[in-house]
């Protein structure tokens, strides 16, 4: 074999080796922390939103972290608009936002596991201040087993699952899921909530709470319980909880079922609005029952 081939073999290959090297460099790498919060670190996490006052800053740098380790980072495009991916265990991220004339964060910002929020940003300066104007938070659906805790309170939080005709919720054991909030869309679900052995489940929202499904809208077994209602400063909170072709409640076992409702509230299915079995007790408050 000729030589000079073999040492121009072996040159490229160095050239491409420190190429590589130098390019991962450059790389935003994800991290995760010991944090023993829910969220678990399984799946993906999306925060995008918009600045609407934009105009006044100029291009705007917002990166999430976790204990000054930087999860990933975007630069706002002429409209405003930016979106991080990244996963984490923790349940709280800090979002930095920065520019030639600004500086500052949101420290304790709320994550969970398969979720996308959606964020409306005011920046104002001369006092430094973030405002959110809005807050979506859209969860994939959820189906959680044991030593799983969800604990999410933000009064400014519209929360959504969609199912796309899927199960939305299902828990069992010893899962504990509470959400407090300003209002709850559990939408186009197979089966609403889903839930036995000794999982709990906690749906409270200062504004109007709907939960729909083609089978039952919530199914309760074993030693379950699930409580719906309003938050302790509700403003006109309603709840709405439907089934086409099952039972708007359905509880079996030793289950407890607790809607409390501050203004209006119906529970209707297609077989019969609440069903009760066994030691079962499902307490409507003032709800309207229909088929």
């Amino acid at each position: 074999m000729n030589t000079n081939n073999i040492r121009t073999g072996i040159t490229l290959v160095l050239i491409i080796s420190l190429v590589s090297i130098l390019s991962i460099g450059g790389c935003d790498i994800e991290f995760s922390s010991n944090d023993s919060g829910g969220g678990g670190g399984s799946g993906d996490i999306t925060v995008e939103g918009i600045i609407l006052n934009i105009a006044e800053f100029g291009q705007v740098t917002v990166t999430a972290s976790l204990n000054n380790v930087r999860l990933d980072r975007d630069t706002t495009d002429e409209l405003g608009n930016f979106r991080l991916n990244f996963r984490t265990t923790s349940q709280q991220i800090s979002l930095e936002f920065e520019s030639g004339s600004f500086g500052a964060e949101l420290p304790n910002f709320p994550v969970e596991d398969e979720s996308t929020s959606i964020l409306d940003i005011t920046l104002q300066q001369n006092p430094t201040l973030i405002t959110i104007e809005r807050w979506q938070v859209f969860q994939d659906t959820l189906s959680l087993f044991s030593n799983t805790v969800i604990d999410f309170n933000e009064s400014q939080v519209e929360f959504n699952i969609e199912g796309n005709g899927g199960n939305c919720i299902f828990a069992t054991d010893n899962v504990m899921i509470t959400y407090r909030v300003r209002s709850i869309n559990i939408s186009d679900c197979r089966e609403g909530i889903r839930i036995q052995g000794s999982a709990s489940i906690i749906l409270e929202a200062d504004e109007n709470i709907l939960i729909s499904s083609s089978r039952d809208a919530i199914l309760t077994l074993d030693d379950a319980s699930v409580d719906i209602g309003q938050t302790t400063n509700p403003i006109n909170n309603t709840i709405t909880i439907e089934s086409s072709g099952g039972f708007g409640i359905n509880a079996s076992g030793n289950s407890v079922v607790n809607i409390n409702p501050e203004n209006a509230c119906s529970i209707s299915g297609g077989n019969e609005a609440v069903n009760v079995n066994n030691n079962a007790t499902v307490s409507t408050s003032t709800c309207t029952l229909s088929l």
